[in-house]
């Protein structure tokens, strides 16, 4: 039987690690047993870690918002949300806070979602990676790593005080690491597991928005494809590992997107006809729960578009800028952003 107590793991999560230890050096294996932690239970057997499995009866509802503040502290915290046995597009809404930026990971279906857009990206708000490029999107050189992208106003520190490795004692400071949280349904908080794990940013994780967009912390939109009924279960794991923390984020139940008809991708803003369908996730707006969701019926500036309504391929998802006609506009689209939106040209 595991004891319980602080623990140490190896590897970047719980998910994915191989051993518990009782020793930050990690030299000592904790004993064998089950371990609880952000959510996943796994049984620790001669020393190795076992199959994970969720904590299914810790899922929150899909549709209902969570927010936390965390004081002179810093944290990793999850949970898991039930989007029920339907198929569609999960959109997701993060305002994350005004000064320190948190980073998100959303796993589902043994894949990592880690693409974020934001209200009026590529208009009155810029985003930037580690190293200050401006970026279509945040995450943007971070696809297919399984880390988490950070999002918010811009902080020079999050990247400079990396990585956040040492071990706990008193209050917290620059380069600690955080300690593990798993959200509770029944008491509507996120709940200390008293471990930590040690964390690593690089330039390639970040997209804020800068210091001089408007707003200077949007509202962040990602698109998860539910494509099966099944699995029902959604992990949001969100990283803080400055000291201090707020945030506030809502996943939504999977719908179909919102349809549009355009032309065919083009090379000019020359006005054509529509002849295609196809799919926009509408932004936001808020500092806190509920967001006021976009009305827009034709996509604006910083939307994410896609050809399929379940969010499963974005719309020109290349480096190269086309041109998509729709009702009197020329949307150019890259990287499955709209980066533009003027009057086409031409009779």
């Amino acid at each position: 039987m595991a004891q319980l107590g602080i623990y140490y793991f190896n590897g970047t999560s719980f998910s994915t690690a191989t051993s518990v230890f009782t020793d930050a050096a990690l030299t000592t294996l904790a004993p064998d047993g089950y371990y609880s932690n952000a959510g996943i239970v796994r049984q620790q057997l001669n020393g190795v870690l076992l199959n994970a499995q969720p904590c299914n009866s810790c899922a929150v509802p899909c549709g209902q918002g969570i927010s936390a503040a965390i004081s002179s502290q810093n944290g990793i915290f999850n949970a898991t949300v039930d989007v029920a046995n339907d198929t569609g597009a999960i959109i997701v809404y993060g305002y994350w806070g005004g000064s320190i930026p948190d980073g998100v990971d959303i796993i589902y279906n043994g894949t990592h979602y880690n693409r974020w857009t934001a209200y009026a990206n590529h208009d009155t708000v810029t985003l930037v990676d580690g190293a200050g490029t401006t970026v279509d999107y945040a995450g943007i050189n971070n696809q297919g790593t399984g880390l988490p992208t950070y999002l918010g106003n811009e902080n020079a520190d999050l990247v400079a005080d990396s990585p956040y490795n040492n071990t706990p004692s008193g209050g917290c400071t620059a380069g600690d690491q955080p300690q593990n949280y798993v959200y509770n349904q029944t008491s509507n908080t996120y709940v200390a597991q008293g471990t930590y794990q040690s964390v690593t940013v690089a330039n390639s994780q970040v997209g804020f928005a800068t210091d001089t967009s408007t707003p200077s912390s949007p509202v962040f939109t990602a698109v998860i494809p539910k494509t099966n009924l099944t699995p029902t279960g959604i992990v949001v794991d969100i990283y803080a590992p400055m000291c201090s923390t707020a945030f506030s984020w809502d996943l939504s139940c999977p719908a179909a997107l919102r349809s549009w008809s355009g032309s065919n991708p083009q090379n000019t803003d020359a006005c054509a006809t529509p002849t295609t369908t196809y799919y926009f996730a509408p932004n936001a707006t808020g500092n806190s729960l509920p967001f006021t969701v976009d009305t827009n019926t034709i996509p604006n500036i910083g939307n994410f578009v896609f050809k399929a309504s379940d969010g499963s391929v974005y719309l020109n998802d290349t480096n190269t800028l086309k041109y998509y006609i729709t009702g009197g506009f020329a949307l150019g689209v890259r990287n499955g952003v709209v980066v533009s939106k003027a009057t086409c040209t031409g009779p």
